[in-house]
């Protein structure tokens, strides 16, 4: 019985280290290999046998069935072409994508979008079968010419009219993007009662003056996900120098800010930091940071949230 205990415990163990893969994989390949060592060439398989992570793109197969891309923008001016991005200026998961696509015999290159070179784009794209586009929400808006986003997105359709695969879809990305899908649980038990969405600067003046005296606020565009334009917002007691502890409202609606109170700003794709006046605030959120009214500000996001009304996705809070 005790024999049969140990034979039990070793067959598990076996089982859930996958010892019996690692040997068998390293066995065929001495098998086809035919080495003189075959001890030490199993030594050197069993060492570096297991999953492998490549960084860089693989090769593709040179006579792959199906040919796909990994669409990306580099944001003008930020820090590796957006804060999605690693040091060698790819989203994080655009080379797994790939790799991934590779292994399991798919050819995948990686593309860019320039919004100057549209054409080029066109040109370049249509040998694809489909195109996995790994652009955040909301960055073509961030220095490009104005309709960068919907020329984008017409083309994408049009592809899509055509038979080609796009994933996701312009229609997608806005529908499982928004984020109003948070005003429609504010009164679930998941939810919070003071979350609101804005598509009109009286909306937002109004929300948010009466939601900032109630308590700490995060509001950003009802899209995108990569920090640029979402903001941790804090009163600020600018006399004494520290934040305020205890907020005018014990209960929400029970008072407003006024223009002049004033705010602690976090910007979440950098964690900088900025101190304005409510007035400025808003005037940055509805007409930008250039705009008369609106002070000084070092976020390079563009601000001007409610453009496009509420098609192009309006303010959450």
């Amino acid at each position: 019985p005790k024999r049969l205990v140990v034979m039990e415990d070793a067959r598990k163990y076996i089982d859930q280290s996958k010892l019996q893969d690692a040997i068998s994989e390293c066995i065929t390949t001495i098998l086809r290999e035919r080495p003189e060592n075959p001890v030490k060439r199993m030594s050197e398989l069993l060492a570096t046998w297991g999953p492998k992570r490549f960084n860089t793109l693989q090769p593709s197969p040179v006579d792959a069935k199906y040919k796909l891309a990994v669409v990306q923008f580099k944001v003008a001016g930020a820090k590796n072409g957006g804060s999605d991005k690693g040091p060698d200026g790819n989203r994080v998961d655009s080379i797994p994508i790939a790799n991934g696509v590779i292994a399991a015999g798919g050819a995948c290159d990686l593309i860019l979008y320039d919004a100057e070179a549209h054409e080029k784009f066109v040109a370049d794209t249509g040998k694809y079968d489909a195109l996995i586009v790994r652009i955040n929400p909301g960055q073509l808006s961030q220095g490009t010419p104005e309709g960068t986003q919907m020329k984008f997105d017409d083309l994408m359709n049009k592809y899509i009219g055509e038979g080609k695969l796009v994933w996701s879809s312009p229609k997608i990305q806005t529908q499982m993007g928004a984020k109003d899908a948070l005003v429609k649980i504010k009164d679930l038990g998941c939810g919070l009662p003071d979350t609101l969405a804005f598509y009109s600067p009286e909306e937002l003046e109004a929300g948010f003056k009466a939601t900032c005296a109630y308590q700490p606020r995060v509001i950003k565009q009802n899209r995108g996900s990569a920090g640029e334009g979402i903001w941790l917002c804090w009163l600020w007691d600018k006399a004494a120098d520290k934040k305020v502890e205890i907020y005018p409202s014990k209960a929400l609606g029970d008072s407003s800010l006024a223009d002049d109170d004033y705010i602690k700003l976090m910007e979440m794709n950098d964690n900088h930091v900025e101190y304005h006046t409510v007035k400025e605030f808003l005037t940055f959120c509805v007409d930008g940071p250039d705009a008369p009214g609106a002070g000084k500000w070092a976020s390079t996001f563009p601000g001007k949230y409610l453009e496009g009304g509420k098609e192009a996705g309006g303010k959450e809070a």
